[in-house]
């Protein structure tokens, strides 16, 4: 991938999402609502406060397993790979 996150973005990609019915059967790419699951691939170097007098750096690492809302962020497609570009503030939670 030849993408670089700037300024506080992160660049994720999402995990797939299937569904499986009481009957076994799985429904791939099934729509979720609430937290989505997803791999962060790159990470900006971070960016200033409101005020503009603070830098402040990102902490989430490229490899992170990361929870964020689901619709969150923005969704972008890059040589047929799908992606979401979200803010480290969007983060609700990094699997360990």
């Amino acid at each position: 991938m030849n993408l670089r996150a700037i300024q506080d973005k992160l660049i994720v990609k999402t995990d797939e999402v299937e569904k499986q019915t009481t009957g076994g059967i799985i429904i791939a790419n099934a729509k979720t609502e609430g937290i989505t699951r997803g791999e962060v691939l790159s990470v900006g170097p971070g960016a200033y406060d409101e005020d503009k007098k603070k830098f402040i750096a990102t902490t989430t690492q490229v490899g992170d397993k990361i929870l964020f809302n689901y619709g969150g962020g923005v969704k972008f497609s890059h040589q047929d790979e799908e992606y979401v570009s979200i803010i480290e503030k969007e983060i609700i939670a990094v699997v360990s």
